[in-house]
């Protein structure tokens, strides 16, 4: 075995040369990809991809603002898996997969989520502004989706309350955020949020779906509380929390 000589005052040969020396810059390299799914498919990181491996699931894309590695194994074993040849690819390099997002700033998330908290405020009640805690990074395609507000009081006046904002992405719950609002109550607003005979629709939530069908007020309810509802599809009454005025959620019994 032979070994190089350096004359003094000669330099050394950096890291980057010797990788360069024997292939491994390349190997070390990788490419950036942004996206708008929920999940990170074979098709996204290799568009070049065979024909019955493009679909495969390489997992979830990355939270808002974030990025995420996707190493060459796992594609390598996405072709395989599908029964495709994965030889032609031995030279993948790894790449990073950040989420298409969008910072909006306070005044920005009022804007957007304001709609969906006027459709949920009780009549004789006016909203009067929405102001969102603090600026957030959303994903680009986020959609606004259930409002919940809270118990309020029956007296006419000004109240300022907080209300919670599900925020979606392709229909999957990414964050449930709070913003404030400030309601003007009219003198109207001592009527029942949800009268008796009043139709509205009834959710039950489990682990892995959502169940929906219209129910009927069995008397005046407000929001927050729980009531009696007849299932006009079957006749069954069940009790369920009124969290709006057209939504109600039914509680379970073992």
């Amino acid at each position: 075995m032979w070994k190089r000589r350096y004359l003094p005052g000669q330099l050394l040969p950096s890291l980057a040369a010797i990788f360069a020396l024997f292939g491994g810059g390349a190997a070390h390299a990788s490419l950036a990809i942004s996206i708008t799914t929920q999940r990170i498919t074979l098709r996204d990181v290799l568009p070049a991809c065979p024909a019955r491996a493009c679909e495969a699931d390489l997992g979830p894309a990355p939270l808002a603002g974030s990025s995420r590695l996707v190493a060459p194994p796992a594609m390598l074993k996405a072709i395989e898996e599908a029964g495709e040849d994965k030889r032609p690819f031995a030279s993948l390099k790894a790449v990073r997969v950040t989420s298409a997002s969008r910072s909006l700033s306070p005044s920005q998330v009022g804007e957007l989520v304001r709609p969906a908290i006027d459709a949920v405020v009780p009549a004789g009640v006016r909203l009067v502004s929405v102001e969102a805690k603090s600026a957030l990074v959303v994903p680009l395609l986020v959609k606004v989706g259930e409002c919940t507000l809270p118990a309020l009081p029956r007296r006419p006046g000004p109240v300022t309350t907080t209300a919670l904002v599900d925020l979606l992405h392709e229909g999957v719950l990414v964050r449930r955020e709070p913003v404030l609002i400030r309601l003007m109550i009219g003198a109207a607003a001592g009527r029942p949020d949800v009268a008796r005979g009043h139709t509205l629709r009834l959710l039950i939530e489990r682990r892995t779906a959502s169940i929906s069908a219209h129910g009927v007020a069995l008397k005046d309810t407000q929001i927050g509380q729980v009531a009696p509802f007849k299932v006009q599809s079957t006749g069954r009454v069940v009790q369920a929390r009124v969290v709006s005025s057209s939504v109600a959620m039914v509680q379970e019994t073992e």
